[in-house]
Order: C-alpha cells, then sequence, then structure tokens
C-alpha cells in the first residue's frame, strides 16, 4: 500500500487514542473532584465519638450553623479563673481522629497551665455536617471568639496548634486570628499541591489548606515538628515550611507520620513546646 495512504490512518487512530485517554482522564479528575471531601475529610474512618469528658471541668461548647451543631470542648487549667486567667491553646486534630481521641494533649498543656479548646469539625463525632476548609474554619473563628471573651481565658497568650492536615487548618485560622504562636506537625506544605501526586490539577481541590503560603505571611514564632520517616508527607515538606517562614523552628523526630512523638521521644515533643510558648512569652 502507498505510504501516503497509510498516514492519515495513522493520523486518525493516533486521534482516536488521544481522544480515549483525554476521555478517561477526564472521567478520573471527575471522580476525584466529587469525591474529594471523603479523601481528604475520610470522617468514616476515626470512629464514633466516646461518652467521657477529657476533665471534670471539661465544658461542652455548642455552636449553631446552617448545617446544625458544631460540638467543641473547652478544658480550663487548674486554677485559671478571673484573677488567673490562663493562655489558651486551639487544637486541630488530624483527619482520621476526633477530640475524644486527644487526652493525651490535654494533659500536655495542662501541665504547662494553659487551657484547652478543641473544635471538632463537620461531619466528624458530634458535629454535624459536611467538613471543607471553609465550614472548619468559620467555626473555629466562631467558636474561639466566644472562648476568648471569658474572664479565664488571657486572649493575648493564644496559640494555634494542628497536627497532620489539621495543622494546615490551624495556618488557615492564624490568617484570620491574632494568636500569639503557630505550632505544625506532621503537616504537608498545601494540600493541593498533593493533588499532583495523585495527576489532578490543584485547582480541583476545594479545601486547598495552603500552609506553606500561609506561613510566608503570618510573622509570628512558629514550632514545625515532623518525622523523618514519614512516608504520608515526607520530611521535605517540613523543611519547605521552614524555609517558608520567617521566625520558624523545625524539630524532626525518629517516627513516622502517625506515631509522632513515640514513647521514647515524648520528652523531646514536651521540650520543644516548652520552648516555644516561653520564647513567644506564653507562660507564666
Amino acid at each position: 500500500m502507498d505510504e501516503s495512504a497509510q498516514t492519515p490512518r495513522l493520523r486518525k487512530r493516533i486521534m482516536t487514542w488521544l481522544i480515549i485517554l483525554l476521555s478517561l482522564y477526564g472521567v478520573y479528575c471527575g471522580l476525584l473532584f466529587f469525591f474529594q471531601t471523603k479523601l481528604i475529610f475520610p470522617a468514616g474512618m476515626a470512629g464514633r465519638p466516646g461518652q467521657t469528658l477529657p476533665t471534670l471541668d471539661t465544658e461542652v461548647i455548642e455552636l449553631a450553623t446552617d448545617e446544625g451543631t458544631t460540638a467543641a470542648w473547652f478544658s480550663p487549667a487548674s486554677g485559671s479563673g478571673a484573677d488567673r486567667p490562663a493562655p489558651l491553646v486551639v487544637f486541630f486534630h488530624g483527619n482520621a481522629e476526633l477530640i475524644d481521641h486527644q487526652f493525651g494533649i490535654i494533659d500536655l498543656y495542662h501541665r504547662l497551665g494553659v487551657s484547652v479548646l478543641m473544635i471538632e469539625y463537620r461531619g466528624y463525632g458530634h458535629s454535624d455536617g459536611t467538613p471543607s476548609q471553609k465550614h472548619i474554619v468559620a467555626d473555629s473563628l466562631a467558636v474561639m471568639e466566644q472562648v476568648l471573651e471569658r474572664d479565664d481565658v488571657d486572649a493575648d497568650k493564644l496559640v494555634l496548634h494542628g497536627r497532620s492536615i489539621g495543622g494546615g487548618i490551624a495556618a488557615q485560622v492564624a490568617m484570620q486570628a491574632t494568636p500569639a504562636a503557630l505550632i505544625v506537625e506532621s503537616t504537608c506544605t498545601s494540600v493541593s499541591g498533593m493533588a499532583v501526586r495523585y495527576g489532578a490539577p490543584p485547582f480541583l481541590v476545594r479545601s486547598p489548606l495552603k500552609t506553606r503560603e500561609a506561613l510566608n505571611q503570618l510573622d509570628l514564632p512558629i514550632l514545625i515538628m515532623h518525622g523523618q520517616r514519614d512516608e504520608i508527607f515526607p520530611v521535605s515538606h517540613a523543611r519547605k515550611l521552614e524555609a517558608a517562614a520567617d521566625d520558624a523552628t523545625l524539630e524532626l523526630f525518629d517516627s513516622g507520620h502517625n506515631d509522632l512523638p513515640t514513647s521514647v521521644e515524648m520528652p523531646k515533643y514536651r521540650s520543644a513546646v516548652h520552648e516555644l510558648l516561653d520564647r513567644a512569652r506564653i507562660l507564666r
């Protein structure tokens, strides 16, 4: 057959395969777009909430939203009161956790004389609705506003602390609040950037949680903690976050993503938190 006759057929086959591949990619991106909430915020993996409060003094806060109620816990430091207001840390957990799993964090900060506030994400635990960056940040700011008005809370000594995806949320909240210090642990530079890892364009992500961009704009002491064996968010994320911030301390641990800190390195973890709070003049 004449070579000139084969060329159009070959081009037609190539175009057909390109159209098929582009169609399949479009379907793949569409599925990621519609199911991204379950991928970013897998509330079903977090389990059911318990019925036990971390301390006898813990108060349950319920914030009315357009989707029902968002639950939160306020656990005051021992001895705090109107005549002795305590610093406040707001803790944001990972995407497969609940506030019910954070008793150790509450104990850590209570030992330092710091009260703890935890806001449950929409769709998690006792909170109604669907989780998203927009909703979680808005709910957090609303609950924080209530708690910071309390006589037993020192509003000038606010700390935000987030783990994993919670670090991204903490950074976004810090952009709209006025914390005195920020802690992010096991946190990625951005969720939208992680989309590239799965072959999807970043602009499709509705909860981008651009932590690196936030840290680049924040002017406050920041502690970044990360496991050197983290396979979910490699340690390179922590180094990029450190480089983006003007006043950041990076503490690396011999751990993965879900076991930071190990029992052996718990003293190092506590010391890192203590040093940051001391540097930010949080501790009394």
